[in-house]
């Protein structure tokens, strides 16, 4: 294996995160701590704001409405760019539940006997909706149990079949760990007719994802978690073939398809003649222009820095990371919940004392460990039976950081 760029120059990626300084961070998986790189990008627009290049006549300049502006296409190139998408099938948006109400109530149409497959390891957020569509199409929902904090293929194909619409999965779940072999989902789904909607929310930014290789019909996630970017931005994928497909209950008039432009300065310009053009042909047309300039210069910079320090070296740190959380945390007694077998994780890793309140503890103690210790940031989740604690190794991660955080795990025991 070649030398990883992200080992080379640890301490020089470190400091692009300046809480590092004063935390132990080992919480990506909630919400990240800003980097330098998408905070100035961020002010860099408000100055451009401040110095009055927000105008969009005659054209659209620097700082104007972020779906005018070039960098809404940068993003769009470079999202597409790191999971192997068409340009064409990506647009931006924020969170994956802004997206799934879109898809779920404005992308098709439900009928009684329908069914949708998800786990009992799904994130809420996907799960909340798909509860309404039941109750409102007698659609039914088809929940796999996980066993063992795994969701078992096997599993999957007795819940799919000829009436299963929708196989919706968080392609690693928040609350386990545990990581999908989607091309595997996809192979299963794709064999009764059924599409497979992927939230990649704890996935993308922390291992290499890729929606050719994986046959994923959609897929969506934000940048404000394992993707270390801003707060408002994210992307969401859909497949060429099924976006072609598909005519949403939703307009947004920027993205009509004029060969021209908007006819807002047209001589002959009518609100009804002039607004015949359909939907582009691409995935904007899917687009709720919901990511605001700051956060889409900040998401550019972003991603910008991905392609820096390499995602296939941040899959690798990641796992490494995860692998010896594991391990340390094995060493002094608790016990991982999440898979152990190193395919189906990362560096996602919920794990348990054994005691639901010493857990919830030492969750507490860990943002106030005592005078002139640094705090240790983690997340205390539970769901399915599986979890109470969650610890993220992500790419500026160390073993000392991990150490730091099981020493103080073992001096609560």
């Amino acid at each position: 294996m070649g030398r990883n760029y992200i080992d080379e120059h640890i301490d020089e990626i470190r400091r692009e995160f300046k809480l590092l300084d004063h935390w132990v961070y080992l919480n990506a998986g909630d919400q990240m701590i800003p980097g330098d790189y998408w905070l100035k990008a961020a002010r860099d627009f408000y100055g451009f704001v401040e110095y009055g290049r927000m105008e969009d006549i005659p054209n659209a300049d620097v700082a104007t409405h972020p779906f005018l502006i070039s960098m809404w296409d940068e993003c769009i190139e470079r999202a597409a760019k790191l999971i192997n998408a068409d340009k064409d099938e990506v647009t931006n948006t924020y969170r994956p539940a802004i997206t799934a109400n879109l898809i779920f109530y404005n992308m098709f149409d439900w009928f009684e006997g329908d069914n949708i497959v998800f786990s009992d390891l799904s994130y809420p957020s996907f799960v909340y909706i798909l509860q309404d569509l039941q109750r409102r199409y007698g659609v039914e929902l088809r929940i796999i149990k996980n066993v063992d904090g795994v969701v078992r293929m096997e599993d999957m194909e007795k819940a799919v079949d000829e009436r299963t619409r929708m196989v919706v999965i968080d392609r690693t779940a928040a609350f386990s760990g545990f990581t999908y072999d989607v091309k595997e989902v996809s192979r299963i789904a794709h064999a009764k007719g059924a599409l497979v909607l992927d939230d990649a929310m704890q996935a993308v930014g922390a291992i290499n994802v890729d929606v050719k290789e994986d046959d994923v019909d959609m897929l969506v996630t934000g940048a404000y978690k394992w993707q270390c970017g801003p707060e408002g931005a994210g992307f969401f994928y859909i497949k060429r073939e099924l976006m072609e497909s598909i005519d949403p209950r939703f307009r947004n008039y920027i993205w009509a398809d004029f060969p021209g432009g908007i006819p807002f300065a047209d001589a002959d310009h009518d609100n009804i003649t002039s607004w015949q053009a359909p939907p582009v042909n691409n995935a904007n047309k899917f687009s709720q222009d919901v990511t605001i300039g700051p956060a889409l210069f900040g998401w550019n910079a972003t991603l910008k820095f991905y392609e820096k320090i390499g995602i296939h070296n941040v899959e690798e740190r990641v796992r490494r990371l995860g692998t010896y959380a594991v391990e340390r945390l094995q060493e002094i007694g608790c016990e991982v919940t999440t898979p152990s077998d190193p395919a189906m994780r990362h560096g996602l890793i919920t794990y348990t004392s054994g005691d639901y309140d010493k857990d919830q503890a030492f969750f507490q103690r860990c943002a106030a460990p005592g005078r002139c210790k640094k705090p240790i940031k983690i997340s205390a989740r539970r769901l399915g039976n599986i979890g109470n604690l969650r610890v993220c190794t992500h790419f500026f991660n160390t073993e000392e950081d991990i150490d730091y955080l099981v020493d103080f795990q073992k001096s609560m025991l």
